[in-house]
């Protein structure tokens, strides 16, 4: 027993080491195309270890974006939190977005397109993105009471400034090869800025 017992890979190990590989297949598969036997062959572990850890391919991913949303918080924070009418702060944050999708495309064009299949990573998704809606509005709205932003409707600019920020991304970063991310950030940059910051 205290031989197997040292043999054992501690929990949070083998938990890594099944998200590793989920992420690993998501840039080869779509997620439909993922099961667990596919992820533990690749981890050399037994199918109902997946269980101990996850109850779903789903409920991982879903962990995942969790993960994700708050690195994207702390680098667009100082933006969404500012008053200032610094683009340069605009562009920082932007450039955080850009680094973000780079490293981990292929989870963002999972959950988009599982969205549109599956019901519990559609609410997943459509909340991920209502949260970044609700946080761009008040950004936009203070802009505008203090005088450099445009008299736009903050709602509806936030959320098409978002869903394009979204479709752009994933497109750009989602496969391999992926396109070269400096041209994508001076051109999502070049739209949010003529629309916040254009003539009122």
């Amino acid at each position: 027993m205290a031989e197997i017992s040292r043999k054992r890979r501690p929990s949070t190990e083998v938990r890594e080491q099944i998200v590793e590989q989920v992420l690993t297949l998501l840039w080869e598969h779509p997620l439909r195309d993922i099961t667990v036997k596919m992820i533990m062959e690749r981890t050399g572990l037994s199918r109902p270890s997946f269980y101990i850890h996850f109850n779903s391919i789903p409920e991982l991913i879903q962990e995942r974006l969790g993960e994700l949303e708050q690195v994207m918080i702390g680098t667009t924070m100082p933006w969404l939190a500012s008053t200032e009418e610094d683009p340069e702060i605009l562009r920082a944050a932007l450039s955080g977005l850009v680094e973000v999708v780079v490293e981990n495309g292929a989870t963002f064009r999972a959950v988009a397109e599982a969205a549109t299949l599956d019901a519990q990573l559609a609410k997943t998704w459509g909340d991920f993105m209502a949260k970044w809606d609700a946080a761009v509005t008040a950004r936009i709205r203070t802009g505008q009471e203090l005088g450099y932003f445009s008299l736009v409707d903050a709602e509806r600019t936030a959320f098409a400034l978002n869903r394009m920020n979204a479709t752009v991304l994933i497109e750009a970063f989602g496969r391999r090869p992926q396109m070269d991310p400096e041209p994508i950030l001076d051109c999502i940059l070049q739209i949010w800025t003529r629309t916040l910051y254009a003539a009122k």
